[in-house]
């Protein structure tokens, strides 16, 4: 009787030493975990974040917990200027970026979103499948992790009258982002007076009639209902729109070796996705704001060249000015104009 009872006594110890044991060990876990918290304009419930929880719920898994990204979706932290400064003191440690505000981590990423310099996504591509390496590596080498840039295919002018030539917009009250010196450079060299706000004040603006013309992207116009306060969209490529998810570079370097690449691969995976799904999902948008009543206008075709070269030389000025680098802007105009003539191999590098 007593070696029994001497034996479930026992029992029962070392049953209580491994619950004790695994409950530290969980404790340890948690304590190592490295946390990212990330900000984003998307809305909860969007496919932008849906995709980006799925990829993050892998993340956690594979890592055994070790990785937890804790995302705050639909401007809750503010637009990008305020999640910007956010990082920098330190309350979080990346976001998703659209291209007007990414120059802000390294002045080359902004290239690809250059007023008119593609005029399709076959342009687009030609030249991304020879830049991308690049500037992700300046990115980098600026401090900040990268997942891969996401295309979200062209802004367009939309306005509350149609727009086919400059004459047209006089007297409108045109917006583009706050700190976007690229298309700030672009509207005036065109002789247009814009208006700046925030990305996330462009509703209320165009409610209340502080501006009347946008320039977007169709499926963004739609995600953040700017459609609604607009009612014609000129057939006129401006800029190629990007979104890239960005993370601290210190703070990614304390998660542990293993856990970095398999949050590089699990998101590099993701950003993929966004890419396949970006332009088509423009496209689509496209024909949804047509098919919702807003009305297309074809462009002065003989006032395009002028454009064209006022965009150009203003972009040229911005690089002369140290905005983006001249020698990585002749570079990725050579690869345009290489692929406008057929050329599929040619050294651009300078």
């Amino acid at each position: 009787m007593n070696h029994c009872f001497k034996t479930e006594r026992l029992a029962w110890r070392s049953a209580v030493r491994m619950v004790v044991t695994l409950a530290l060990l969980a404790m340890v876990s948690v304590a190592n975990a490295q946390t990212i918290k990330l900000a984003t304009l998307a809305p909860e419930g969007s496919a932008w974040m849906t995709a980006m929880r799925a990829g993050a719920a892998e993340i956690r898994e594979r890592t055994e917990g070790r990785v937890i990204f804790k995302f705050y979706g639909g401007g809750v932290q503010g637009n990008d200027n305020q999640v910007l400064r956010k990082m920098r003191i330190g309350q979080l440690h990346g976001g998703a970026f659209t291209s007007s505000i990414v120059g802000e981590f390294q002045k080359d990423a902004v290239l690809y979103a250059m007023p008119m310099l593609f005029s399709d996504l076959g342009e687009v591509q030609f030249a991304r499948s020879r830049m991308d390496d690049k500037l992700r590596a300046l990115l980098e080498q600026a401090g900040y992790v990268n997942f891969g840039f996401a295309g979200g295919g062209f802004a367009h002018i939309m306005s509350n009258r149609p727009i086919a030539n400059l004459d047209d917009m006089q007297g409108l009250k045109v917006w583009i982002p706050d700190g976007d010196k690229l298309a700030y450079g672009a509207t005036r060299a065109l002789g247009i007076s814009p208006v700046t706000m925030p990305l996330t004040d462009v509703l209320t603006g165009l409610q209340t009639e502080l501006i009347d013309t946008i320039m977007g992207p169709p499926a963004g116009t739609i995600v953040l209902q700017w459609n609604t306060g607009v009612s014609y969209i000129t057939e006129l490529p401006l800029a190629y729109i990007f979104a890239i998810l960005i993370v601290d570079k210190k703070y990614f370097d304390r998660i542990q070796a293993d856990d970095q690449l398999v949050v590089r691969e699990v998101m590099e995976r993701v950003y993929r996705g966004f890419e396949l799904q970006g332009n088509e999902d423009n496209e689509k948008a496209y024909q949804a704001l047509l098919d919702d009543g807003m009305k297309s206008v074809t462009p002065d075709q003989g006032q395009i060249p002028q454009w064209h070269a006022a965009v150009r030389e203003s972009n040229h000025e911005l690089a002369r000015q140290g905005v983006v680098d001249i020698g990585l802007l002749n570079e990725i105009e050579c690869h345009v104009a290489a692929f406008r003539a057929g050329e599929t191999i040619k050294d651009c590098t300078q």
